[in-house]
């Protein structure tokens, strides 16, 4: 009878050992659960801008898409590295992910400055989508930036360059007789047409302007202006854009990503798409907002001339044939562009 007890009295505690170690089976094997990945990414925008922010609600998106599994550490402007070496900088994993500019890295790989803003391009922020993700823009940059050991995870869209000025302009005439700051492409636009342009940090234009040292900027769109309070130097916005969209870049250490499993890639992909469409919402809204404030605050709104408007496009698209000469791949992207130009109905001669 005492052995029947103490065998029964064994048996349950095997049982209740089961249940324990049943009931205990996902949390002893958590390595999947416990893996979490880790991403510290510099953004080349200040805090302030829709470009940080944006990112930030990313952030928190793939948090909970992934039950904490996938955490990134946004760091702002110059945290770990320049704003000119966060490409080269994710591409060694100095950094496991960067938003920037590929005017930043158009020395390294100049088919990023093609794709960055084209002076004179009339395609609006939806066509330039289109050709992203439709005409094939998005993989065929994917390519050349992963031979860099970097993915180019999402294009974000916003309008382009457009002018303020100290002095009314309506036409290129008018045009020619100031100093304007422009850099890149734009510059050299620019000095086809006979203006004299010169370089000034973006954030000193404001105090160049105040100053008399520039009299005009083409540097950014009129919500980029009226963030940095350029009405209050300069009286007039010029339409149209000098072009019409520009691209920040979403981009991640190759490496890293391919490691992750597929549904945390696949998530990645999600949210960054949905990050982009919210930044040129934030940026269409933004636009339409600043000029009217800026109306109302004195600014008043110029447009130019057909025949400039026309000329301007005609030395930008001179100017492409420049670009394009810079290697194979920028010469086969800016022919893509081309052609989506020609599908859509512009010209590009």
């Amino acid at each position: 009878m005492r052995q029947s007890t103490g065998l029964k009295k064994g048996m349950c505690a095997l049982l209740l050992l089961g249940i324990v170690l049943l009931g205990a089976g996902p949390l002893l094997n958590t390595p999947a659960a416990a893996q979490v990945v880790t991403f510290t990414c510099q953004n080349v925008n200040a805090m302030n801008h829709p470009g940080f922010y944006v990112i930030a609600d990313m952030i928190e998106d793939l948090k909970k898409m992934s039950n904490g599994k996938l955490i990134i550490n946004q760091i702002p402007p110059g945290g770990l590295v320049q704003s000119t070496q966060t490409f080269e900088s994710t591409g060694s994993g100095a950094i496991d992910m960067a938003i920037t500019y590929g005017a930043y890295h158009g020395g390294i790989l100049p088919v990023a400055a093609a794709s960055f803003a084209l002076p004179g391009d009339p395609r609006g922020i939806w066509d330039m989508y289109n050709f992203y993700y439709k005409e094939g823009g998005l993989e065929f940059l994917r390519t050349h930036y992963a031979k860099h050991n970097v993915h180019y995870l999402a294009p974000m869209v916003w309008p382009g360059y457009a002018m303020m000025s100290k002095r009314e302009v309506k036409t290129f005439d008018d045009v020619k007789r100031l100093k304007v700051r422009a850099v890149g492409t734009m510059a050299q636009v620019l000095h086809n047409l006979g203006v004299g342009t010169t370089f000034i940090p973006f954030a000193e234009i404001y105090v160049a302007m105040s100053r008399g040292a520039i009299d005009a900027t083409v540097s950014g769109s009129h919500a980029e202006n009226y963030l940095q309070d350029l009405h209050e130097v300069a009286k007039y916005m010029v339409t149209p854009d000098f072009s019409s969209a520009q691209t920040l870049e979403v981009l991640v250490n190759l490496k890293k990503f391919k490691s992750m499993p597929e549904e945390l890639q696949a998530m990645f992909e999600t949210a960054a798409q949905k990050a982009a469409l919210h930044f040129t919402r934030i940026f269409m809204e933004e636009e339409q907002s600043a000029v009217l404030k800026m109306q109302a605050a004195g600014a008043q709104l110029l447009t130019l001339a057909d025949d400039s408007v026309q000329a301007l496009r005609q030395a930008s698209y001179d100017a492409w044939d420049s670009i394009a000469e810079k290697d194979q791949p920028t010469k086969e992207f800016m022919e893509m562009v081309k052609k989506n130009l020609e599908k859509l109905g512009y010209t590009s001669k």
